[in-house]
Protein backbone atom coordinates (compact mmCIF):
# COMPACT_ATOMS: atom_id res chain seq x y z
CA UNK A 1 0.00 0.00 0.00
CA UNK A 2 2.85 2.11 0.98
CA UNK A 3 4.24 1.78 -2.44
CA UNK A 4 1.17 2.48 -3.92
CA UNK A 5 1.10 5.96 -2.11
CA UNK A 6 4.58 6.28 -3.66
CA UNK A 7 3.51 5.95 -7.21
CA UNK A 8 0.59 8.05 -6.72
CA UNK A 9 2.65 11.02 -5.28
CA UNK A 10 4.79 10.80 -7.59
CA UNK A 11 3.24 10.58 -11.07
CA UNK A 12 0.88 13.46 -9.28
CA UNK A 13 3.41 15.47 -8.34
CA UNK A 14 4.67 16.59 -12.24
CA UNK A 15 0.73 16.74 -13.03
CA UNK A 16 0.72 19.62 -9.82
CA UNK A 17 3.85 21.28 -10.84
CA UNK A 18 2.68 22.00 -14.36
CA UNK A 19 -0.63 22.71 -13.03
CA UNK A 20 0.28 25.47 -10.86
CA UNK A 21 2.77 27.06 -13.31
CA UNK A 22 -0.05 27.17 -15.78
CA UNK A 23 -2.47 28.61 -13.56
CA UNK A 24 0.17 30.87 -12.38
CA UNK A 25 0.74 31.82 -16.39
CA UNK A 26 -3.01 32.10 -17.02
CA UNK A 27 -4.42 34.09 -13.99
CA UNK A 28 -1.74 36.97 -15.62
CA UNK A 29 -3.21 36.48 -19.01
CA UNK A 30 -6.34 34.67 -20.21
CA UNK A 31 -4.84 34.43 -23.67
CA UNK A 32 -1.53 32.58 -22.60
CA UNK A 33 -2.43 28.94 -22.76
CA UNK A 34 -2.48 29.86 -26.66
CA UNK A 35 0.60 31.92 -26.24
CA UNK A 36 2.87 29.00 -25.18
CA UNK A 37 1.18 26.60 -27.78
CA UNK A 38 2.76 29.04 -30.08
CA UNK A 39 5.74 29.40 -28.43
CA UNK A 40 6.16 25.60 -28.58
CA UNK A 41 5.79 25.21 -32.41
CA UNK A 42 8.29 28.39 -33.15
CA UNK A 43 10.40 26.78 -36.18
CA UNK A 44 13.92 27.81 -34.05
CA UNK A 45 17.79 25.97 -33.72
CA UNK A 46 17.64 26.68 -30.57
CA UNK A 47 15.98 23.82 -27.53
CA UNK A 48 12.73 25.47 -26.68
CA UNK A 49 11.39 24.52 -23.55
CA UNK A 50 8.34 25.91 -21.70
CA UNK A 51 9.48 27.78 -18.43
CA UNK A 52 7.84 30.05 -16.19
CA UNK A 53 10.68 32.27 -17.07
CA UNK A 54 9.63 31.91 -20.98
CA UNK A 55 6.16 32.71 -20.06
CA UNK A 56 6.80 35.29 -18.36
CA UNK A 57 9.55 37.06 -20.69
CA UNK A 58 7.05 36.73 -23.38
CA UNK A 59 3.83 38.39 -22.09
CA UNK A 60 6.74 41.09 -21.25
CA UNK A 61 6.97 42.13 -24.52
CA UNK A 62 3.47 41.44 -25.88
CA UNK A 63 0.93 42.43 -23.23
CA UNK A 64 3.68 44.55 -20.58
CA UNK A 65 6.01 46.58 -22.45
CA UNK A 66 3.89 46.95 -25.93
CA UNK A 67 4.95 50.51 -26.63
CA UNK A 68 8.74 49.68 -26.59
CA UNK A 69 7.94 46.72 -28.34
CA UNK A 70 6.06 48.22 -31.20
CA UNK A 71 9.04 51.04 -31.20
CA UNK A 72 11.36 47.69 -31.65
CA UNK A 73 9.69 46.28 -34.18
CA UNK A 74 9.76 49.37 -36.07
CA UNK A 75 13.37 49.63 -36.04
CA UNK A 76 13.99 46.22 -37.45
CA UNK A 77 13.39 48.31 -40.97
CA UNK A 78 16.63 49.94 -40.55
CA UNK A 79 18.40 47.01 -39.61
CA UNK A 80 16.79 43.61 -39.95
CA UNK A 81 17.51 43.51 -44.20
CA UNK A 82 21.16 43.99 -43.62
CA UNK A 83 21.37 41.12 -41.03
CA UNK A 84 19.39 38.86 -42.61
CA UNK A 85 21.96 39.65 -46.04
CA UNK A 86 24.93 39.07 -44.10
CA UNK A 87 23.40 35.76 -42.25
CA UNK A 88 22.53 34.40 -45.69
CA UNK A 89 26.01 35.08 -47.02
CA UNK A 90 27.63 33.15 -44.08
CA UNK A 91 25.13 30.41 -44.51
CA UNK A 92 23.82 30.94 -40.69
CA UNK A 93 20.54 30.29 -39.26
CA UNK A 94 18.04 33.27 -39.51
CA UNK A 95 16.89 33.32 -36.02
CA UNK A 96 20.42 34.86 -34.98
CA UNK A 97 19.25 38.55 -35.58
CA UNK A 98 17.54 38.03 -32.34
CA UNK A 99 20.61 38.16 -30.67
CA UNK A 100 21.06 42.12 -31.64
CA UNK A 101 17.33 42.37 -30.63
CA UNK A 102 18.31 40.78 -26.69
CA UNK A 103 21.56 42.71 -26.49
CA UNK A 104 20.56 46.16 -27.30
CA UNK A 105 17.53 46.44 -28.73
CA UNK A 106 18.63 47.75 -32.05
CA UNK A 107 20.23 50.90 -30.78
CA UNK A 108 23.19 51.31 -31.94
CA UNK A 109 24.97 53.92 -29.74
CA UNK A 110 23.90 52.38 -26.64
CA UNK A 111 26.66 51.10 -24.33
CA UNK A 112 26.49 49.01 -21.20
CA UNK A 113 27.36 49.85 -17.40
CA UNK A 114 30.23 46.78 -18.78
CA UNK A 115 31.81 48.79 -21.29
CA UNK A 116 29.77 47.11 -24.60
CA UNK A 117 28.61 48.82 -27.22
CA UNK A 118 26.52 48.76 -30.72
CA UNK A 119 23.62 46.91 -31.27
CA UNK A 120 25.76 43.34 -30.96
CA UNK A 121 26.87 44.84 -27.54
CA UNK A 122 30.99 43.67 -27.93
CA UNK A 123 33.03 44.03 -25.37
CA UNK A 124 36.25 45.77 -26.43
CA UNK A 125 38.14 42.57 -25.92
CA UNK A 126 36.14 40.76 -28.49
CA UNK A 127 35.84 43.18 -30.82
CA UNK A 128 39.26 43.76 -30.96
CA UNK A 129 40.36 40.13 -31.32
CA UNK A 130 37.51 40.31 -34.41
CA UNK A 131 39.76 43.06 -36.20
CA UNK A 132 37.25 46.33 -34.88
CA UNK A 133 39.09 49.57 -34.39
CA UNK A 134 37.94 50.90 -31.20
CA UNK A 135 39.84 53.80 -30.33
CA UNK A 136 39.35 57.74 -28.63
CA UNK A 137 37.67 58.77 -31.80
CA UNK A 138 35.87 55.67 -33.57
CA UNK A 139 34.52 52.95 -32.28
CA UNK A 140 33.52 49.98 -34.79
CA UNK A 141 31.77 47.93 -32.38
CA UNK A 142 28.78 50.68 -33.00
CA UNK A 143 29.12 50.52 -36.62
CA UNK A 144 25.93 47.74 -37.35
CA UNK A 145 27.15 46.75 -40.71
CA UNK A 146 30.82 45.82 -39.54
CA UNK A 147 29.87 44.55 -36.03
CA UNK A 148 27.07 42.60 -37.80
CA UNK A 149 29.67 40.12 -39.48
CA UNK A 150 32.10 40.44 -36.78
CA UNK A 151 29.41 39.10 -34.79
CA UNK A 152 27.96 36.57 -37.26
CA UNK A 153 31.79 35.02 -37.22
CA UNK A 154 32.22 35.11 -33.26
CA UNK A 155 28.70 33.60 -32.94
CA UNK A 156 30.19 30.72 -35.62
CA UNK A 157 33.30 30.35 -33.46
CA UNK A 158 31.13 29.70 -30.74
CA UNK A 159 28.71 27.21 -32.30
CA UNK A 160 31.84 25.21 -33.64
CA UNK A 161 32.89 24.88 -29.97
CA UNK A 162 29.66 23.92 -28.64
CA UNK A 163 27.86 22.13 -31.79
CA UNK A 164 24.48 23.89 -30.96
CA UNK A 165 23.15 27.33 -30.86
CA UNK A 166 21.52 27.25 -27.33
CA UNK A 167 24.13 27.21 -26.20
CA UNK A 168 26.59 29.53 -28.84
CA UNK A 169 23.96 31.79 -28.35
CA UNK A 170 24.27 31.93 -24.19
CA UNK A 171 27.57 31.62 -24.53
CA UNK A 172 27.85 35.29 -26.37
CA UNK A 173 26.32 36.77 -23.52
CA UNK A 174 28.14 35.19 -20.97
CA UNK A 175 31.33 33.91 -22.27
CA UNK A 176 32.68 30.47 -22.89
CA UNK A 177 34.36 30.19 -19.97
CA UNK A 178 31.14 30.29 -17.94
CA UNK A 179 29.89 27.78 -20.17
CA UNK A 180 32.57 25.71 -19.83
CA UNK A 181 32.19 26.04 -15.71
CA UNK A 182 28.65 25.59 -15.64
CA UNK A 183 28.86 21.87 -18.26
CA UNK A 184 31.68 20.92 -15.50
CA UNK A 185 28.80 21.37 -12.65
CA UNK A 186 26.25 19.53 -14.38
CA UNK A 187 28.76 16.45 -14.89
CA UNK A 188 29.39 17.60 -18.37
CA UNK A 189 25.80 17.93 -19.88
CA UNK A 190 25.39 20.00 -22.79
CA UNK A 191 21.84 21.01 -22.19
CA UNK A 192 21.25 24.54 -21.27
CA UNK A 193 18.35 24.17 -19.23
CA UNK A 194 20.39 21.49 -16.85
CA UNK A 195 23.56 23.80 -16.81
CA UNK A 196 21.06 27.27 -16.57
CA UNK A 197 21.51 27.33 -12.72
CA UNK A 198 25.04 27.28 -12.86
CA UNK A 199 25.24 30.12 -14.96
CA UNK A 200 25.16 33.79 -14.09
CA UNK A 201 21.60 35.27 -13.34
CA UNK A 202 21.45 37.57 -17.04
CA UNK A 203 22.66 34.65 -18.72
CA UNK A 204 19.80 32.31 -16.87
CA UNK A 205 17.29 34.72 -18.54
CA UNK A 206 18.80 35.25 -21.72
CA UNK A 207 17.56 32.43 -24.12
CA UNK A 208 14.07 32.86 -22.51
CA UNK A 209 14.55 36.14 -23.78
CA UNK A 210 15.88 35.34 -27.53
CA UNK A 211 12.27 32.64 -27.13
CA UNK A 212 10.56 35.61 -26.64
CA UNK A 213 11.90 37.74 -29.23
CA UNK A 214 11.37 34.99 -31.61
CA UNK A 215 7.52 35.26 -30.53
CA UNK A 216 7.05 38.62 -30.57
CA UNK A 217 8.54 38.98 -34.25
CA UNK A 218 6.59 35.65 -34.91
CA UNK A 219 2.99 37.04 -33.93
CA UNK A 220 3.13 40.06 -32.77
CA UNK A 221 0.20 40.70 -35.70
CA UNK A 222 -1.93 38.50 -33.38
CA UNK A 223 -1.83 40.92 -29.85
CA UNK A 224 -2.63 44.31 -32.14
CA UNK A 225 0.93 45.46 -32.16
CA UNK A 226 1.71 47.99 -34.99
CA UNK A 227 5.17 49.00 -35.57
CA UNK A 228 6.23 52.45 -34.88
CA UNK A 229 8.02 53.53 -38.28
CA UNK A 230 11.20 55.62 -38.03
CA UNK A 231 11.41 59.15 -39.27
CA UNK A 232 11.83 60.10 -42.45
CA UNK A 233 15.43 60.73 -41.79
CA UNK A 234 16.32 58.09 -40.47
CA UNK A 235 15.10 56.12 -43.30
CA UNK A 236 15.88 57.69 -46.03
CA UNK A 237 19.57 58.78 -46.13
CA UNK A 238 22.39 59.26 -47.89
CA UNK A 239 26.64 59.20 -47.14
CA UNK A 240 29.35 60.97 -48.28
CA UNK A 241 33.16 60.36 -48.22
CA UNK A 242 34.70 62.97 -45.41
CA UNK A 243 38.10 64.30 -46.40
CA UNK A 244 38.43 67.57 -43.72
CA UNK A 245 37.15 66.69 -40.22
CA UNK A 246 33.10 67.14 -39.51
CA UNK A 247 31.94 68.42 -36.41
CA UNK A 248 27.89 67.23 -35.65
CA UNK A 249 27.26 70.32 -33.24
CA UNK A 250 28.27 72.29 -36.46
CA UNK A 251 26.12 70.51 -38.96
CA UNK A 252 23.57 70.20 -36.39
CA UNK A 253 23.48 73.86 -35.95
CA UNK A 254 23.83 75.11 -39.68
CA UNK A 255 21.59 72.57 -41.55
CA UNK A 256 18.70 72.41 -39.25
CA UNK A 257 19.23 68.97 -38.32
CA UNK A 258 18.59 67.54 -34.78
CA UNK A 259 21.58 66.16 -33.23
CA UNK A 260 20.82 63.02 -31.92
CA UNK A 261 19.17 61.94 -35.55
CA UNK A 262 23.35 62.93 -36.53
CA UNK A 263 24.45 60.77 -34.25
CA UNK A 264 22.14 58.22 -34.92
CA UNK A 265 22.91 57.73 -38.22
CA UNK A 266 27.04 58.05 -37.75
CA UNK A 267 27.21 56.15 -33.99
CA UNK A 268 30.74 54.62 -34.89
CA UNK A 269 32.25 58.27 -34.21
CA UNK A 270 32.45 59.11 -29.99
CA UNK A 271 32.88 62.91 -29.98
CA UNK A 272 31.03 64.30 -32.21
CA UNK A 273 32.85 64.75 -34.87
CA UNK A 274 34.25 62.61 -37.78
CA UNK A 275 38.57 62.62 -38.48
CA UNK A 276 39.44 63.97 -41.47
CA UNK A 277 41.81 61.72 -44.21
CA UNK A 278 43.32 62.14 -47.19
CA UNK A 279 41.54 59.41 -48.83
CA UNK A 280 38.02 60.11 -47.40
CA UNK A 281 38.21 56.71 -45.53
CA UNK A 282 35.22 57.22 -43.42
CA UNK A 283 31.48 58.23 -44.37
CA UNK A 284 29.31 60.77 -42.80
CA UNK A 285 25.66 59.34 -43.28
CA UNK A 286 22.99 62.58 -43.94
CA UNK A 287 18.86 62.21 -44.57
CA UNK A 288 18.46 62.83 -47.88
CA UNK A 289 16.90 66.26 -47.75
CA UNK A 290 19.89 67.46 -45.65
CA UNK A 291 22.22 66.17 -48.03
CA UNK A 292 21.84 68.19 -51.04
CA UNK A 293 22.85 71.16 -49.12
CA UNK A 294 25.32 69.80 -47.05
CA UNK A 295 27.54 68.86 -50.11
CA UNK A 296 26.95 71.65 -52.43
CA UNK A 297 28.67 73.61 -49.63
CA UNK A 298 31.03 71.07 -48.23
CA UNK A 299 31.58 68.70 -50.77
CA UNK A 300 31.48 67.44 -54.32
CA UNK A 301 28.70 64.98 -55.93
CA UNK A 302 31.19 62.83 -57.15
CA UNK A 303 32.04 61.51 -52.97
CA UNK A 304 28.39 60.48 -53.10
CA UNK A 305 28.58 56.70 -52.60
CA UNK A 306 25.36 56.52 -52.46
CA UNK A 307 21.68 57.51 -54.27
CA UNK A 308 20.38 60.64 -52.39
CA UNK A 309 17.21 59.72 -53.33
CA UNK A 310 17.22 56.01 -52.26
CA UNK A 311 16.40 54.17 -48.97
CA UNK A 312 19.59 52.73 -48.94
CA UNK A 313 21.89 52.95 -45.73
CA UNK A 314 25.85 52.35 -46.40
CA UNK A 315 28.56 52.32 -45.06
CA UNK A 316 32.37 51.83 -44.85
CA UNK A 317 34.76 49.30 -44.48
CA UNK A 318 37.98 49.85 -43.75
CA UNK A 319 41.46 47.39 -43.17
CA UNK A 320 44.80 48.13 -41.49
CA UNK A 321 47.62 47.00 -43.01
CA UNK A 322 50.53 45.69 -41.32
CA UNK A 323 52.61 48.41 -41.37
CA UNK A 324 50.30 50.14 -39.47
CA UNK A 325 49.55 52.32 -42.31
CA UNK A 326 45.67 52.98 -42.90
CA UNK A 327 43.80 51.93 -45.97
CA UNK A 328 40.40 52.16 -46.78
CA UNK A 329 37.97 49.69 -49.07
CA UNK A 330 34.71 51.78 -49.61
CA UNK A 331 31.91 49.07 -48.85
CA UNK A 332 28.78 49.61 -51.05
CA UNK A 333 26.78 47.93 -47.76
CA UNK A 334 23.50 48.96 -47.65
CA UNK A 335 20.30 48.06 -45.18
CA UNK A 336 18.16 47.24 -48.12
CA UNK A 337 20.25 45.82 -50.37
CA UNK A 338 19.05 44.61 -53.77
CA UNK A 339 22.14 41.88 -54.31
CA UNK A 340 24.37 39.98 -52.06
CA UNK A 341 26.61 40.87 -55.07
CA UNK A 342 28.04 44.41 -53.23
CA UNK A 343 28.98 43.07 -50.00
CA UNK A 344 30.87 39.91 -51.45
CA UNK A 345 32.77 42.23 -53.58
CA UNK A 346 33.71 44.16 -50.58
CA UNK A 347 34.46 41.09 -48.05
CA UNK A 348 37.04 39.66 -51.21
CA UNK A 349 38.59 42.85 -51.40
CA UNK A 350 39.61 43.02 -47.71
CA UNK A 351 39.97 39.57 -47.56
CA UNK A 352 42.71 39.57 -50.26
CA UNK A 353 44.16 42.97 -49.67
CA UNK A 354 44.88 41.04 -45.74
CA UNK A 355 45.98 38.45 -47.04
CA UNK A 356 48.34 39.46 -49.84
CA UNK A 357 50.11 41.62 -46.92
CA UNK A 358 50.61 38.70 -44.89
CA UNK A 359 52.09 36.78 -47.09
CA UNK A 360 54.45 39.82 -47.93
CA UNK A 361 55.71 40.30 -44.57
CA UNK A 362 56.32 36.23 -43.96
CA UNK A 363 58.23 36.08 -47.25
CA UNK A 364 60.58 38.45 -45.79
CA UNK A 365 61.33 35.82 -43.13
CA UNK A 366 63.15 32.60 -43.71
CA UNK A 367 61.84 30.68 -40.64
CA UNK A 368 59.42 28.27 -41.44
CA UNK A 369 56.02 29.79 -40.22
CA UNK A 370 55.09 28.28 -37.45
CA UNK A 371 54.78 30.99 -35.09
CA UNK A 372 53.60 34.49 -35.81
CA UNK A 373 53.91 37.75 -34.46
CA UNK A 374 51.03 39.80 -34.77
CA UNK A 375 51.78 43.43 -35.82
CA UNK A 376 50.04 46.48 -34.16
CA UNK A 377 47.25 46.72 -36.12
CA UNK A 378 46.32 43.63 -36.96
CA UNK A 379 43.63 40.87 -35.81
CA UNK A 380 43.96 37.58 -34.76
CA UNK A 381 41.23 37.52 -38.17
CA UNK A 382 43.34 39.10 -40.29
CA UNK A 383 46.26 35.82 -39.72
CA UNK A 384 43.08 33.38 -40.32
CA UNK A 385 42.35 34.66 -43.29
CA UNK A 386 45.68 34.75 -44.71
CA UNK A 387 46.55 31.14 -44.03
CA UNK A 388 43.36 30.08 -44.39
CA UNK A 389 42.90 28.50 -40.69
CA UNK A 390 39.89 28.67 -39.24
CA UNK A 391 39.71 30.97 -36.70
CA UNK A 392 38.60 28.83 -33.85
CA UNK A 393 41.32 26.48 -34.61
CA UNK A 394 43.75 29.75 -33.95
CA UNK A 395 41.63 30.52 -30.86
CA UNK A 396 42.34 26.96 -29.60
CA UNK A 397 45.72 26.69 -30.80
CA UNK A 398 46.57 29.47 -28.44
CA UNK A 399 44.37 29.17 -25.45
CA UNK A 400 42.78 32.44 -26.18
CA UNK A 401 40.27 34.29 -23.85
CA UNK A 402 37.88 35.52 -26.31
CA UNK A 403 36.02 38.04 -23.69
CA UNK A 404 39.79 39.40 -22.80
CA UNK A 405 41.12 39.64 -26.48
CA UNK A 406 44.91 39.60 -27.33
CA UNK A 407 47.19 42.51 -26.79
CA UNK A 408 48.90 43.78 -29.69
CA UNK A 409 52.45 42.46 -30.80
CA UNK A 410 51.15 39.22 -29.17
CA UNK A 411 53.37 35.77 -30.77
CA UNK A 412 50.79 33.20 -31.70
CA UNK A 413 51.09 29.51 -33.00
CA UNK A 414 49.84 28.76 -36.48
CA UNK A 415 49.43 25.47 -35.89
CA UNK A 416 49.36 22.37 -32.97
Amino acid sequence: MNNINLIFRQSLLPFLLVFTFCSSVLASSPAAAEILKRVENLNTVIDIKITDDVAKEVLLLVEKRKKQSAILLGRTSLYFPMIENAIREMNLPDELKYVAVIESSLIPTIQSHMGAAGIWQFMKGTGSLYGLRIDKNVDERRDPVLATYKALEHLKVLYNLYGNWTLAIAAYNCGSGNINKAIRKAGGSTDFWEIRKFLPKETQRYIPRFIAASYLMTYYYLHELQPIEPSDDMKYISAVKVFQKVDFQKVSREFDIDIDIVRMLNPMFRKDFIPGSPDGRFLFNLPDQKMFSYVDKYSSWEHIVSNPLSVNRRSVATAEDNAGQSNTVAADITLKLPSIQSIETVRDNLQRKTAVSLQQNIAETNNPVRMYKLKRKESLQDVALAYNIPLEDLIAFNNINIEEGMAPGSTIRLSK
